[in-house]
């Protein structure tokens, strides 16, 4: 969907099947089918581990994983791919439409790489406290995007758009509270496992009770 200042951004309800570890439920997703993309690090003594979490405007884990990456940049495009995958397993026909992602997905790689599907990217550029003083104090661009623009500085440019602006606040009730919840109300600060695999079967078990209290 193309990037303009007088998009607007509604609603509607979708009926999703079976979508990895949960079972059937409607929710109700954006009309660009929002996801968001996040993380969760957690050091233990021997190794790092980096938690990965794509989820539905409606808080619902659609794509999980577990790292040893130093940083979420490789880490962008292989969740949106299990998204993407999950998705077509399911056969749900509705495809996914925007991915909101905070700036440690942000790289020039990550911008000039085609996202699986026909999915639309929208990435901080800077710190989130940054990003929305920016939101605040830049009014929207009246002109078109110039061609000249390095990746970053169009992806710059779509997030001051009001439709831009509109879709990244979304993130903050979406996926931070899905990890506000894992970590604080339910406790999971932590691996209690040690290995990689370990950590990444201990995380899918975290993620599919996470889906199961979320619709019932």
């Amino acid at each position: 969907m193309p990037i303009s200042n007088s998009a607007v951004v509604k609603r509607k309800d979708i009926s999703l099947y079976n979508l990895d570890s949960y079972s059937q439920g409607n929710l109700c997703k954006n009309r660009n089918n929002t996801i968001f993309a996040h993380h969760l690090n957690r050091r233990h003594t021997d190794f790092q581990s980096d938690a990965q979490a794509v989820t539905t405007e409606q808080q619902i884990i659609v794509a999980e994983d577990v790292t040893q990456e130093e940083n979420d940049k490789q880490q962008l495009h292989p969740m949106l791919e299990q998204a993407e995958e999950n998705r077509q397993a399911v056969e749900i026909e509705e495809e996914i439409g925007v991915a909101l992602a905070d700036p440690g997905y942000c790289s020039e790689d990550n911008f000039t790489k085609n996202p699986a599907g026909k999915i639309e990217l929208l990435v901080a550029t800077q710190k989130d406290y940054k990003q929305r003083k920016a939101m605040a104090e830049q009014p929207p661009p009246d002109e078109p995007i110039p061609d000249d623009l390095s990746p970053t500085e169009v992806m710059e440019r779509k997030l001051l758009t009001e439709r831009g602006r509109t879709l990244y606040k979304i993130r903050g009730q979406t996926v931070e509270p899905v990890f506000g919840q894992i970590k604080d109300v339910r406790g999971f600060d932590r691996f209690m496992q040690r290995g990689i695999e370990a950590c990444r079967g201990e995380w899918s078990l975290i993620c599919a009770t996470h889906n199961l209290l979320k619709l019932w």
